[in-house]
């Protein structure tokens, strides 16, 4: 991106301590009258858009993912444990990744209707960041050193090349290519796909 928001708000949420401490971190020394408070916080009751955003995320993929995991637990076939997480990683990530970046992209599409209040932008919020001058507005972005972003990333956790615990993963690599099975393309290609690893592993254990 180049950069970081001028400023940035979230709720009190523990999730967000590191952006909130990220950003004031980055702003510290920038002086365009923001950046002390480059991090407003407030209750998430104010936050609708963001509100907006994960019941949409819910309604549109999440839930099924939710009720379909239910049900393998309520029919024993997931325990929770170790193996059960791990294989159920392994099956389902990258089908689930698929769908969230699906969904982000309908969501960065979708039109925000015009409100009463003139200060809340309307728009297709893909095409508002992309193009802020048709908005009459300004890309806000703000430089930020390249020893600072380095020092922000180092004390980041980011999501490892492979979905599950390392062994697990090699396991399930291997039982698929002495059964001749592919990876799943879909939802209940994962399901099968988990249902036959675990049956396998569970039974030479």
């Amino acid at each position: 991106m180049g950069g970081c928001p001028r400023i940035v708000r979230g709720d009190k949420g523990t999730e967000n301590v590191k952006v909130r401490d990220f950003q004031r971190f980055v702003r510290r020394n920038i002086q365009d009258g923001s950046a002390i408070d480059s991090y407003i916080e407030g209750a998430s009751t104010a936050n609708q858009r963001i509100d907006s955003w994960w019941g949409f995320l819910r309604r549109e993929s999440m839930e099924f993912y939710i009720c379909m995991f239910t049900d393998l637990k309520n029919r024993g076939l997931f325990d929770g444990a170790f193996l059960d997480k791990s294989v159920l990683q392994f099956c389902f990530m990258g089908i689930i990744q698929d769908e969230l970046d699906e969904t982000t992209c309908v969501w960065d599409s979708h039109v925000i209707r015009p409100s009463k209040n003139d200060r809340v932008p309307s728009g297709r919020p893909k095409v508002m960041y992309m193009f802020p001058e048709l908005y009459t507005t300004e890309d806000c972005i703000s430089p930020v050193e390249g020893a600072d972003a380095q020092l922000c990333r180092s004390n980041c956790t980011f999501r490892p090349a492979v979905p599950c615990d390392t062994d697990i993963y090699n396991i399930c690599n291997l039982l698929m290519m002495e059964s001749q099975l592919n990876l799943p393309a879909d939802s209940y290609q994962a399901l099968d796909l988990y249902l036959d690893l675990r049956n396998t592993i569970r039974s030479s254990l």
